[in-house]
């Protein structure tokens, strides 16, 4: 049931992405990329192994300011469509999967250029 949940999910925010800028990466990986970690953003204890690793390949493909700030305005974008969310819960994803990155906390009202 979950992963079915999982895919349905990615549907819906792939249906979404088309409406958000393009960035480096496209926001569909992003997508599917961070979708392992949505039950961790939704305040399950600790990450998913398929949420770190998802996590450690968008921070290799952060290498500049535009690739950061494309991944934050695609994910400011679909994620509102998820349902509640705790935006604060992102940075513990680089500290709990080991990540080097600063992943800031995500929401609505994020300044993308500041990331």
């Amino acid at each position: 049931m979950f992963k079915l949940i999982n895919i349905l999910t990615i549907l819906v925010l792939l249906t979404f992405s088309s409406e958000i800028a393009d960035a480096a990466p496209p926001c569909q990986e992003v997508i599917v990329s961070i979708t392992p970690c949505l039950s961790f953003i939704k305040g399950q204890p600790d990450p998913a192994q398929g949420c770190c690793s998802g996590a450690k390949g968008l921070a290799k493909q952060a290498n500049t300011k535009l690739d950061r700030q494309g991944i934050c305005e695609c994910l400011k974008g679909v994620l509102p469509k998820i349902g509640p969310y705790d935006p604060k819960r992102f940075p513990l994803i680089a500290q709990k999967c080991g990540i080097n990155t600063l992943i800031p906390p995500i929401s609505a009202t994020t300044d993308c250029t500041k990331v």
